[in-house]
């Protein structure tokens, strides 16, 4: 991975491949996983990824893993009321 180079994606803000949707494809499999309310769910490379929220209205416990601050701020800036 070559980090300099998503560093500078967030910073330019060329972030095409960020979906501002939950992902129907996560919507319609987890159930499939049969994990328990409350578990701990790691997203790797969240990026300010909406399914963070789902998984967390669905009653798990999540922590996201992102190279970028500029990500991580955005996703705080625009969830501020829904994470903690």
């Amino acid at each position: 991975m070559d980090q300099a180079f998503w560093h500078q994606r967030w910073q330019q803000n060329q972030i095409g491949f960020h979906a501002v949707e939950f992902n129907l494809h996560l919507q319609n499999h987890w159930p499939t996983l049969h994990i328990h309310k409350g578990a701990k769910v790691l997203v790797p490379l969240c990026g300010k990824s909406q399914d963070i929220l789902w998984l967390m209205a669905q009653g798990y416990q999540v922590t996201g893993v992102e190279l970028s601050p500029v990500a991580v701020q955005a996703f705080f800036a625009e969830n501020r009321k829904v994470s903690s």
